[in-house]
């Protein structure tokens, strides 16, 4: 549980999610449209989860 802690917090992590925080929030506030939020955090979120894939490549 730790590790899982300590990886989640790691600097990329924190940018993705702050990423998607911003997103959201110009989402509530119409500084951002819905043709613009949906891929756009799609897209960040489909990073965040395949750069967080373990690699079997050791």
């Amino acid at each position: 549980m730790k590790d899982k802690l300590n990886k989640l917090i790691d600097l990329k992590s924190i940018i993705t999610l702050s990423m998607i925080f911003a997103l959201i929030f110009g989402w509530f506030v119409n500084k951002v449209s819905s043709e613009q939020f949906i891929p756009l955090v799609t897209m960040i979120l489909t990073f965040y989860f395949a750069r967080n894939k373990p690699s079997n490549t050791e």
